[in-house]
């Protein structure tokens, strides 16, 4: 029985059609708009723009979906199999099947015999979807981290204002120390001054880990995996936006060993309520498990967040947002050796019970179950 052809089917072809019938519509596009014309009217509903929310989360911070796809159908239309690539391209690639997984919807459309106008529509409705996402996000955690700093001890002097951002950054010693680059001690007097002046010997670059991406900011020189991606903030940054604002107000009681953070009594009671709303946003995305994509995706947020820009940009003075949201992906995605995943899987076990809690191990954690007394009972009886 003959199957239909999918994205991932390069020597089909139907694949071969459709990515030449993207391109076409891809060439029509620009010729569209360097005359003028505006084809934003069209026949599609909002489900893309919906289904787009997900891809700065979970698939890639920066990406258009036509570059996406436009690597796809490059390497559909390759001989051979074995064609080396460059970074970039494979980072496209990866990137792409993230997007596969993320944004079904995706999938039907490369397979389906729309025209190539409908195809840009749908991408641009993604691409819509994408950008206003991480803009909501941006927008929500403007204000909220304010709060948790202003709450935090010993209270930020003066206090960090929740609505202009032009006194934080390094203007300010909470959000300063918090983004000061680990190589850096930000005590030292000559360090605030040397990044406040941009002097070269203390540059603030993404190839440098800021502070806030450690537990209590303790940053371990000969060991400097110990603490990594394990401080409060960036947890309760990832809470904000994967499972609700009310959940990464408080920390559970069961996570506080996990955290190393203890919080006054009075503020560990939750409702019923809140803990219903606790996994909605992960759930609707599709979410069942901590994503590395998702805590890179934070993690840009909480710079941001922390930063004195008052606008989004990739760049921000020397420091390059996409390059350290790959830096921390292909810290989770790409481990250099078996010890260095066993860690990788320990850090991802570690979120998942902070995130949705120890009692869900299954859900992040599978077992093997071909090792345990069912499967060997089953394969005794047919000896």
């Amino acid at each position: 029985m003959s199957q239909s052809p999918s994205p991932s089917d390069s020597n089909s072809p139907y694949a071969t059609q459709n990515a030449l019938k993207r391109r076409i519509a891809a060439l029509e596009e620009q010729n569209a708009e360097l005359q003028g014309e505006s084809r934003s009217k069209n026949s599609h509903g909002d489900i893309y723009v919906t289904a787009g929310r997900a891809i700065r989360r979970l698939v890639s911070l920066t990406d258009r979906i036509e570059d996406l796809v436009g690597e796809h159908d490059r390497r559909s239309s390759l001989c051979d199999e074995d064609d080396q690539h460059t970074e970039e391209e494979e980072q496209l690639y990866q990137s792409f099947q993230q997007l596969l997984r993320w944004v079904p919807c995706v999938r039907n459309l490369l397979n389906s015999q729309s025209d190539g106008y409908q195809l840009n529509v749908a991408f641009q409705k993604l691409n819509r979807g994408a950008d206003s996402a991480r803009g909501d996000d941006a927008s929500s955690l403007k204000k909220t981290v304010a709060s948790w700093l202003n709450e935090s001890r010993p209270t930020p002097d003066p206090p960090i204002t929740s609505v202009d951002k032009s006194g934080r950054g390094f203007y300010h010693d909470t959000t300063g120390e918090l983004l000061c680059p680990v190589d850096f001690n930000w005590v030292d007097p000559r360090t605030k001054e040397g990044i406040r002046n941009y002097e070269p010997d203390f540059q603030v670059t993404a190839h440098s880990w800021p502070a806030f991406l450690y537990s209590n900011g303790k940053y371990d020189r000969d060991n400097p995996m110990k603490g990594l991606f394990k401080s409060v903030l960036l947890v309760r940054t990832f809470k904000h936006i994967f499972t609700s604002p009310s959940s990464a107000g408080k920390i559970q009681p069961d996570e506080e060993e996990l955290l190393g953070y203890q919080e006054p009594s009075h503020k560990r009671s939750r409702t019923s309520g809140e803990r219903r709303t606790r996994s909605n946003i992960a759930m609707i995305l599709g979410m069942r498990s901590v994503q590395a994509r998702a805590i890179a995706y934070s993690a840009v947020q909480l710079r941001f967040a922390l930063s004195s820009c008052g606008a989004w940009r990739i760049i921000d003075d020397e420091f390059d947002h996409r390059q350290f949201y790959i830096y921390i992906i292909d810290y989770f995605e790409q481990p250099p050796t078996s010890a260095a995943k066993a860690s990788i899987d320990a850090l991802l076990v570690w979120w998942n019970r902070t995130v949705f809690g120890a009692r869900n191990v299954s859900t992040y954690l599978p077992q093997n179950v071909a090792q345990y007394s069912v499967a060997n009972t089953s394969a005794r009886r047919r000896q």
